[in-house]
């Protein structure tokens, strides 16, 4: 599945848009560079340690999916 990288902190917090319109929450486990509307192929609707592929360059990257199938609201956290 492809899922599009929406936000990345510069502590690792990454919140990607699956392909069905939900979104995913986790937390980047290597140091590889990851940047905002980056394409990576993955299946990422487990919680725990997934991989996803840079459709892009073919580059590998670890996460651990913390939440899935969630709502931007749910994703990006109640407004302030």
């Amino acid at each position: 599945m492809q899922n599009v990288i929406e936000a990345v902190t510069p502590k690792g917090d990454v919140v990607f848009r699956a392909a069905d319109g939900s979104y995913i929450v986790a937390q980047q486990i290597d140091a590889k560079p990851l940047k905002q509307a980056q394409i990576l192929e993955g299946a990422l609707e487990t919680i725990g340690i997934e991989t996803a592929t840079d459709v892009a360059t073919g580059l590998r990257y670890q996460f651990f999916i913390a939440g899935y199938g969630l709502s931007r609201e749910g994703a990006f956290g109640a407004p302030e």
